[in-house]
């Protein structure tokens, strides 16, 4: 099922667009402000972004730039009203997939999403130990491996905890077991029980058949629940009556069950500063953080980004078909001086978004850092938004009708002459103003 970010901060357009979207099959999480959208992106990357351009606390522009580490090669198509499409034209030369324009048919929008969403690959695994700043951090993942406690793995998004998690239970007695990863921050509030506990058949409405839980799922394995930190506080309080009893009951059920498994969490969160506010219990952290590790963000483990950044690339070649790929010097010296503020899975998803639209098999600094295209990019005239904005009408009609010029026309109420002038006249502007001035 494709993941979907919606950000729209108009009440009934969102609403109305996260329900026909998920009629569509695809799983949609909405956000109505810049900052709500940035949570998002960070709590787990989506396979297809949705924006306005226009956010109550941001632009398209702000989104794009600061969005950029979280997006790996996710298609983003931004919505803009006729009056900012010179923007979304920026954005579109600076390395966003698409634009449409308010008011737009959301068939064409389901049509693009389905021709060009993507299912984000499973976290990359890198190795710790590769600098000083991990070799600890690597024996003791090593030494945890036989030891069925509770872990706690603290660390800034994307600086691999889950792989952390991943390492120590495929070291571990338990390997042939089930690894069940869960986002704590990511399931409706009131699913929660039911996806946790499970449920019998009729426990509540829409309950057609009986359901094992993540408790009951995991069986002898590992549970890994990521963003412990934004666990519902009355699931925290079951939680911990698993933890001290190793019992449980599925909603509906009438005997008790024992939970098997061992538990790792990670957060990014200070629990210490959420206990403080009443926000997660001490009692629960103290049982969860039996063992407590950090892992250090990139920028203190220097020494592993050209590592990394090799294994990334060989990783996105394999899977593209580009035995040639490489990251040229200048690309890796950006790299090295980048503060990677998203961490490994920063590296990583540029990376993969600079393999999946390279031209050629030399990957540059630009490849990885599209968004400082907005600064190169000289402004779009209002002419040369209308410009633009109907010749992408114009070969969307000629897309959908096979490239019958005709039918095409037929499509957008003009003339096969008229369409064939505008789109020759079209073409030629765009070509000189690729050309420059010739003196």
């Amino acid at each position: 099922m494709i993941d979907i970010l919606l950000i729209e901060d108009d009440r009934v357009l969102g609403g109305a667009l996260a329900q026909r979207l998920r009629l569509e099959g695809f799983a949609v999480r909405w956000a109505e402000t810049f900052a709500e959208a940035m949570d998002a992106l960070r709590l787990r990357r989506p396979g297809f972004v949705v924006s306005d351009i226009r956010l109550p606390d941001g632009s398209g522009e702000d989104l794009y730039r600061q969005a950029m580490p979280y997006l790996g090669d996710t298609p983003v198509l931004f919505v803009t009203a006729f009056a900012d499409i010179g923007q979304a034209v920026r954005l579109v030369r600076a390395g966003a997939d698409d634009y449409l324009t308010k008011p737009y048919d959301v068939d064409v929008l389901v049509a693009r999403i389905q021709a060009l969403a993507c299912e984000p690959p499973a976290e990359a695994e890198p190795v710790f130990g590769l600098s000083s700043a991990t070799v600890g951090l690597a024996r003791d993942l090593q030494r945890l491996a036989s030891r069925n406690l509770p872990v706690l793995l603290r660390g800034e998004t994307g600086v691999g905890k889950e792989v952390a998690a991943r390492h120590i239970h495929a070291m571990s007695p338990a390997a042939a077991q089930p690894f069940v990863a869960v986002n704590c921050g990511a399931i409706a509030r009131e699913l929660m029980e039911s996806q946790f506990f499970g449920h019998e058949r009729g426990a509540f409405t829409g309950a057609v058949s009986a359901h094992a839980g993540y408790f009951e799922e995991v069986g002898e394995g590992t549970l890994f629940l990521d963003e412990i930190g934004e666990l519902d506080a009355r699931l925290q309080t079951s939680l911990l009556r698993v933890l001290q009893d190793g019992g449980f009951r599925r909603l509906g059920g009438r005997g008790d069950l024992r939970f098997r498994g061992r538990i790792i969490a990670a957060t990014n969160a200070d629990l210490h500063e959420r206990i403080a506010q009443r926000e997660f219990r001490e009692d629960l952290y103290f049982r969860l953080a039996v063992v407590e590790l950090t892992i250090p963000p990139l920028r203190q483990r220097r020494d592993e980004i050209a590592p990394l950044a090799a294994r990334f690339v060989r990783e996105a070649a394999e899977r593209n078909g580009m035995p040639g790929l490489r990251l040229d010097e200048a690309a890796l010296a950006a790299l090295l001086v980048h503060s990677l503020p998203g961490n490994v899975r920063e590296l990583r998803n540029r990376i993969e978004r600079a393999a999946a639209l390279v031209d050629g098999d030399r990957i540059t600094p630009s490849d990885l850092f599209p968004e400082q295209r907005l600064d190169l990019v000289a402004p779009v005239t209002l002419a040369d938004a209308r410009e633009q904005a109907e010749l992408d009408q114009i070969e969307h009609a000629l897309a959908l009708s096979g490239g019958r010029v005709s039918e095409a026309a037929r499509r957008l109420g003009i003339s096969r002459t008229t369409l064939w002038k505008r789109r020759r006249k079209n073409t030629d502007s765009e070509d000189d103003s690729r050309q420059g001035d010739p003196s």
